[in-house]
């Protein structure tokens, strides 16, 4: 819930209404919807004539105010791997980023290593791989719900109970045969006889009525 009344803009000096300051996601912001606006168009003519690099060394600064340095150091001091799961950058495939530019060359290639930072902060922690990155950010940052996770998968589960395999009463008929399937083994009378069928097995038996009665079919533990 925000505030109701009046704001002054810093970029167009404009007294609005609240509202106003509220991204599409919800969240507050310092500057009004119209120049947040402007300057994502802005933004977006700028970076159609960066070239690869240039566009990465922009990602770089904006999104965390690291220089492409800084990345690479980062990068060499972790050994090109993952700070989670270890995985190194070459193990992981390549990635295209961003939107089809004007001159139809393809996107840049992004980057193996995403850099994680904290939402809270804005500092940077390191850098993981996309799948890393994903599982911190489902679990909200928080170590005590990753923590819970890891004694969830690490708890022993009880052995499974077998199964009883099927056990099969194949009846010939006079006029047609049918199969009556079982679990585990049974014992039927079928026109005066008792049959012990095993468990897992199929038994054939002719008979003119085809009605039988199941005496015995133990339960498993």
């Amino acid at each position: 819930m925000f505030e109701s009344g009046a704001r002054r803009c810093p970029r167009c000096h404009v007294e609005k209404d609240s509202a106003e300051f509220v991204s599409a996601s919800g969240r507050p912001t310092q500057s009004c919807s119209a120049c947040l606006e402007r300057g994502r168009l802005a933004n977006r003519a700028r970076r159609a004539f960066l070239e690869p690099e240039e566009r990465r060394a922009d990602n770089l600064r904006q999104k965390y105010g690291l220089l492409p340095a800084e990345y690479d150091a980062l990068r060499a001091a972790q050994g090109h791997r993952c700070q989670i799961c270890g995985i190194h950058e070459d193990d992981i495939g390549p990635v295209r980023t961003g939107r089809p530019r004007s001159d139809g060359s393809p996107p840049a290639e992004g980057v193996r290593l995403v850099v994680d930072h904290c939402h809270r902060t804005g500092r940077v922690r390191g850098l993981l791989c996309s799948k890393c990155n994903v599982l911190i950010g489902n679990a909200g940052d928080s170590p005590e719900v990753l923590r819970a996770a890891a004694a969830y998968l690490a708890r022993e589960l009880p052995e499974p109970r077998p199964q009883p395999q099927l056990t099969r009463l194949r009846i010939l008929g006079p006029i047609k045969a049918r199969t009556v399937q079982f679990r585990g083994p049974v014992t039927i009378r079928i026109d005066g006889y008792e049959i012990r069928i095993a468990e897992g097995t199929t038994r054939t038996v002719v008979s003119p009525t085809g009605v039988f009665e199941v005496l015995d079919q133990p339960s498993r533990p």
